[in-house]
């Protein structure tokens, strides 16, 4: 097995947290062999898990769809790119992206993108990260482009360089630089049109628990607040997790002192505040798969602390005090200040607003757990605003005009 030098980590000490999500165990994975190193994402209401490593140190290429509704797993098309573990992954539409990894332990990492088409069940190359093959990079996505970037070669050039992917064009576009120091198994999630990466070690493997908060129209890093238990002894690196609707949730993993932990965390990013959340359950582990569906995050595989135990369980987590899609906001029934048609649409949306307003509103599509998936601004009020969702998989979505003091919304279906 890979000694584990880049690790799933935390343990934290806080007086006064307080739990307040809850576990319960769901179905285990049908094939037993994979064990760490996994990537996980969830596309239109579905888990996806996949590659890693089994217990007699073994690549993978298995990929696995996970159906919540009746709490079981379908086996999906093989990875057909060089197996590997610890790629960095993105969500756009119904298309997924895992980028860079390593092929063998301590050995070669590589610069492959790969796209997986939920629709059709596909694998298709893509154009190569631009960068330098890395392993342990984090991914996220805004909008409808994917970013990648930190990093290292195993346990050597430890990167803070970040690139852009246009899925339309098929090209990377280098961005700014991550602003905190070169590191290696951080965490990356997106939330309401932000980048945050979280924790990670440098090449001293000195441990971290800072967050970061990227904003794509700016181009620029910004630190938020440090995860409470950020000392001397326990910061932590490689974090698995989960974002909804305003939080990330991460946790589980090893500390600096490489003791196992089941201890869970949960970020706000409006009030840029840390709160503790209820233990993982079950065996302690590392570097197993996380994604969230609606409401509702889950997290399992792994390997033990003995390096020798398959862990193949999932378990559930519904955190109490996650937003409502509906919560703050005005859903019109009527149309009586915005009308969108056709409804359900095929293509072209379009959107007239009734009433002249005078101050800048954002309209924002997102899934029906409230997910950001893209933004416009409003350039005039006059005549309808034309929007082309042609890329959106068939479902139900939301469509919010956002001002300064108001929120509209509206659900429709895309065919």
């Amino acid at each position: 097995m890979k000694k584990l030098l880049i690790l799933f980590a935390f343990s934290f000490c806080l007086s006064g947290a307080f739990a307040q999500g809850t576990w319960t165990s769901r179905d285990t994975l049908p094939d037993s062999a994979m064990i760490q190193g996994i990537s996980g994402f969830s596309i239109n209401g579905y888990g996806y898990a996949g590659l890693g490593e089994n217990v007699a140190g073994n690549y993978e290429n298995y990929f696995w769809l996970f159906d919540a509704s009746t709490d079981t797993w379908t086996k999906k098309a093989n990875f057909p790119g060089n197996i590997r573990v610890a790629p960095a992954s993105f969500v756009i539409g119904d298309k997924a992206y895992l980028v860079t990894g390593s092929v063998k332990n301590f050995g070669t990492c590589v610069t492959e993108c790969w796209e997986y088409d939920a629709t059709n069940n596909t694998w298709t190359q893509k154009a190569n990260f631009p960068g330098a093959a890395r392993t342990y990079a984090v991914g996220f996505a805004i909008d409808s482009l994917g970013y990648v970037g930190t990093g290292a070669n195993e346990l050597a050039d430890f990167r803070k360089d970040f690139y852009a992917y246009h899925p339309s064009t098929n090209t990377w576009t280098r961005i700014a630089d991550f602003g905190g120091i070169a590191r290696s198994g951080a965490s990356g999630f997106a939330v309401n049109g932000k980048g945050y990466v979280y924790g990670g070690q440098d090449s001293t493997i000195k441990y971290y628990g800072d967050m970061w908060e990227y904003d794509p129209i700016a181009n620029s890093w910004t630190r938020k607040a440090t995860i409470p238990s950020d000392d001397s002894t326990s910061p932590h690196l490689d974090a698995s997790g989960f974002a909804i609707c305003n939080n990330i949730y991460l946790g589980s993993g090893v500390d600096t002192a490489y003791k196992f932990s089941r201890e869970f965390w949960k970020y706000n990013t409006v009030s840029n505040t840390w709160t503790e959340e209820a233990s993982v359950p079950g065996i302690t582990k590392v570097e197993g798969a996380a994604f969230a569906i609606g409401d509702t995050g889950y997290y399992g595989f792994g390997e033990d602390s003995t390096g020798s135990k398959i862990i193949n369980v999932f378990d559930k987590f519904y955190a109490g005090d996650t937003c409502n899609v509906d919560a703050g906001y005005s859903i019109i029934k009527d149309a009586s200040e915005i009308n969108i048609y056709p409804n359900p649409v095929y293509q072209n949306l379009y959107v007239r607003f009734d009433e002249q307003y005078s101050e800048p509103a954002t309209i924002l599509i997102m899934d029906i757990t409230g997910r950001i998936i893209k933004s416009y601004s409003v350039s005039s009020y006059s005549a309808p605003m034309q929007i082309d969702i042609s890329y959106l998989t068939s479902g139900m979505y939301l469509i919010t005009m956002k001002t300064k003091d108001n929120s509209i919304t509206q659900k429709f279906i895309k065919q």
